[in-house]
């Protein structure tokens, strides 16, 4: 048995890449690129998110070490292999430059805008939520927005300032490319009037927690547009504060796993996803890195869907 052999059959050793895939950036004949994106300059409550990439890394390892079979991991639940066939790989982290959003901003869209170009799905990690809207402006299909969070996210600005994980979704509204926006999980009252009216605005579709745990999953699935394309946005927090501690602004009366897992595996079923995203983990504050286990488990949950054969 050869040293890299060994290192795949072990959560706790090699060196901790997203499910102990390949670290490159050479995109050619790659099928999904996991990217890492350690930026929280758009907090506005507690800080820490820029360490969620690695902490994502660390608690992958335990599903990495299914991954590395030539039939992929077998999922029990649905008694079939998942992503089998699929060529994997951890890109590494955007390049980030402390106190120059707009710097970063430019980093995270010149990223993504290579990995689309080369044909390759992109799976992001944050980081906060601002740095959905620069992944989003890197697409030139017309595509829907699925929005997970227990925020809105339609804030025009804080303080005067434009780019904010409470704002990506306000931004997003304005590109020429987004047509619907479907927001899930939206709870508690850490968002103001106005910034439901701009939602309701948009004419954006908004399912509350109450409203899934009143009508069911297959009630929440009926209310999301069938769509060509369609872009998936999960900030952690719209789970429940029990499951996921380790974020920064948590709400009570979440999601729990299951319920986030059934409504992503059955997404695919109402357009192609084109990429997704994972942000808001939030290591400081996470208790037995319960967060960002989920967060990788949900992530391959909803590759094993979008790739299912």
């Amino acid at each position: 048995m050869n040293p890299k052999e060994i290192e795949n059959k072990f959560p706790y050793s090699g060196i901790p890449t997203f499910y102990k895939l390949q670290h490159t950036t050479n995109l050619k004949d790659v099928d999904v690129a996991l990217i890492g994106i350690p930026f929280d300059q758009g907090t506005t409550n507690r800080s820490g998110t820029r360490f969620g990439p690695r902490a994502v890394r660390i608690a992958s390892q335990n599903y990495g070490i299914y991954m590395h079979s030539d039939e992929g991991a077998y999922d029990l639940e649905q008694k079939k292999h998942i992503l089998h066939g699929v060529t994997l790989i951890d890109y590494g982290d955007v390049p980030i430059l402390p106190t120059s959003t707009a710097t970063n901003m430019k980093m995270i869209y010149d990223t993504f805008k290579k990995i689309i170009e080369h044909d390759v799905f992109p799976v992001g990690f944050g980081g906060d939520h601002s740095i959905t809207f620069p992944i989003l402006e890197a697409f030139d299909v017309d595509f829907d927005i699925v929005h997970f969070d227990t925020h809105l996210d339609f804030t025009d600005n804080v303080a005067n300032v434009k780019f904010s994980h409470a704002s990506p979704i306000k931004r997003a509204s304005g590109l020429k490319t987004v047509d619907n926006i479907t927001q899930i999980g939206i709870r508690g009252f850490t968002d103001r009037k106005a910034n439901y009216d701009e939602a309701t605005k948009y004419d954006s579709k908004i399912i509350t927690a109450s409203d899934i745990f009143k009508n069911g999953i297959q009630w929440t699935l009926g209310e999301i547009p069938e769509a060509k394309n369609i872009y998936v946005t999960l900030d952690i927090d719209a789970l429940d504060i029990s499951t996921v501690p380790g974020t920064g602004t948590p709400e009570p009366g979440g999601l729990n796993y299951l319920q986030m897992r059934q409504i992503l595996q059955n997404l695919t079923k109402k357009g192609n996803i084109i990429g997704f995203d994972v942000v808001e983990v939030n290591p400081l504050y996470d208790a037995g890195n319960m967060t960002s286990q989920v967060a990788s488990r949900l992530a391959i949950d909803f590759l094993g869907s979008i790739y299912s054969k």
